[in-house]
């Protein structure tokens, strides 16, 4: 027992995993993977010289890089580690739920805030979440619930990342879950730091790219190589437990509580509340292109979903004995993969899977960053710094935040999956009334606003997270989070009625522009740089 375990209470998640797994292959795929990293964040670190570098990429990303990277920076382990552990657990239905729900919210992201969020960023020089949400509601007071909404889901988020970063890294290296836990920590730490947001997007497009590509050998071994193939897979768990594949939202004995399901519905279609895949829009080069981007980040998304396929296969494996039930289901992937593939294709979708936990934390890291640096002290407080010295406090706070939540993902006694929804609900519970709706709706008010998220926050911290610290459960599997969030909607819509500060007519021209864009296409701004189709306005340089 060391020193540090003596003191603090060590998660042991790795230790309960139930999969022993080590390869000298996987350990130079990772090692490899980790050096292409920290060489992008070096590359691009020499491109920080100001706060629009670091935090937005200098609005020159490409559209396939940067739907790529919204993709990427959603797709996580939480997503490929958890969601087949509890399609696994929960059943067929669960999955199919996620499957067609979250490429269905980014495609409702792009509608509802693509255009008008790059076009907001050429017009005030917005680079944060808050920052659209000041700018709509004119008051500082909503900046700040913005900014701790960020800080909050972030540590949630990443500390949920960092777990699921421990397991997977403990199979591929020969080290326990907190050594595996610290060596990812410093790789991602380090290209996050150097790099910022453009060695972000760089590296979730390249990870993006792993994440697909071992999703399809996934699947590919996993079915071709099952006795029997698909058809036994379905015979067995048709005959040994058919509730896998009945649908408990349509009055079948499913195995996924409806409370649980409807809650999974709501994270689905909040997607335009997460500042990791939105502030993306920000970084677009040609808006008229966003179009293709909803198309290629969805399809990405769903060629993903070919890492769920395993949850069956394992579940008909464990039911006709060929496999021991391992006691965890986020175990259930790397036990498909362990039994079904190669060593080369396993070691190559462990890496992958780091990719997209590696993915999803530098883009939190760098949220997390903006909200403490950008939206707090130099907005909220008005305290002026130069812009290097932004990026760099920028850096040691996104150091902070990184150790930070590397202790909670280190010593949290529950699942990754509470932590994961709960920093999501968190997120969504202020971002998505306040942006995604309030740049759609004239008649969102700041008090709306300010009712809507300081209940739908406050609540979202307590019932996401009483489950583990208070003791208490909701009825019908429902979780607490996401219920928190639809009472704070409702509070907003039913506040904004009432009410009528900083409706739509009280905006500036500018801001009434961005709101009477068109979703696809139509509307002006008052900005020479961008065309009225969305796209860049070349004219001034052809004269």
């Amino acid at each position: 027992m060391t020193l540090l375990s003596t003191l603090v209470p060590l998660q042991t998640w790795g230790e309960d995993l139930g999969v022993e797994y080590y390869s000298s292959k996987a350990l130079a795929l990772f090692v490899l993977f980790s050096l292409l990293m920290v060489a992008i964040g070096v590359l691009a670190g020499r491109y920080q010289t100001d706060r629009e570098e670091y935090f937005v990429a200098g609005r020159r990303g490409g559209v396939f890089v940067v739907a790529l990277a919204m993709f990427a920076s959603i797709q996580s382990g939480w997503g490929m580690v958890g969601v087949t552990g509890t399609g696994f657990a929960v059943g067929l239905e669960y999955m199919i739920i996620v499957a067609v729900g979250t490429p269905f919210g980014f495609v409702l992201s792009y509608w509802l805030l693509g255009r008008k969020m790059r076009m907001l960023g050429d017009l005030r020089n917005a680079i944060t979440v808050p920052d659209a949400m000041y700018y709509r509601f004119e008051d500082e007071r909503v900046r700040l619930l913005g900014a701790t909404s960020v800080l909050l889901g972030c540590m949630g988020y990443l500390a949920a990342q960092y777990a699921a970063l421990g397991i997977v890294g403990a199979l591929v290296l020969p080290v326990s879950f907190f050594e595996a836990l610290l060596i990812g920590l410093v790789v991602v730490g380090f290209y996050t730091v150097v790099g910022g947001m453009l060695a972000s997007i760089w590296s979730d497009a390249i990870q993006g790219v792993l994440m697909v590509l071992g999703a399809v050998l996934t699947a590919y071994f996993v079915i071709a190589n099952y006795p029997g193939g698909t058809d036994a897979m379905i015979a067995t768990i048709s005959t040994e437990q058919p509730a896998f594949f009945d649908f408990t939202l349509l009055g079948m004995d499913g195995i996924g509580a409806i409370g649980f399901l409807l809650s999974v519905v709501v994270i689905q279609l909040t997607v335009a509340g997460q500042p990791h895949a939105t502030t993306k829009f920000y970084m677009i080069r040609d808006v008229s292109l966003l179009r293709w981007g909803a198309f290629i980040t969805a399809f990405a998304y769903m060629l993903t979903a070919l890492y769920w396929v395993t949850a069956p296969f394992v579940r008909a494996a464990i039911l006709e004995g060929h496999v021991a039930d391992p006691g965890n289901p986020d175990a259930a992937l790397p036990l498909a993969l362990l039994e079904f593939a190669p060593d080369v294709v396993i070691g190559f979708v462990l890496v992958a899977v780091i990719a997209a936990i590696m993915s999803t934390s530098n883009a939190f890291l760098n949220m997390g960053a903006s909200a403490v640096v950008h939206d707090y002290f130099l907005e909220h407080r008005g305290e002026e710094i130069s812009d290097e010295q932004e990026v760099r406090y920028s850096r040691l706070t996104t150091l902070a935040i990184l150790v930070v939540a590397g202790v909670i993902a280190a010593t949290f006694p529950g699942l990754i999956f509470v932590l994961g929804a709960a920093g999501w609900a968190v997120f969504a519970s202020v971002l998505f009334p306040c942006v995604a709706v309030a740049y759609n709706w004239r008649g969102a008010t700041t008090e709306g606003a300010l009712w809507g998220s300081a209940v739908g926050l406050s609540l979202t911290l307590v019932m996401a997270y009483g489950v583990e610290y208070l003791g208490f459960s909701l009825p019908m599997g429902i979780l607490g989070g996401q219920l928190a969030m639809v009472i704070g909607y409702v509070v907003f819509v039913a506040v904004s009625l009432v009410t009528s500060t900083n409706t739509y007519e009280d905006l500036d021209s500018d801001i009434q522009e961005v709101m009477d864009l068109g979703r696809v296409r139509g509307g002006t701004v008052s900005s020479p740089t961008i065309a009225t189709d969305g796209g860049v306005d070349d004219s001034s340089e052809n004269e």
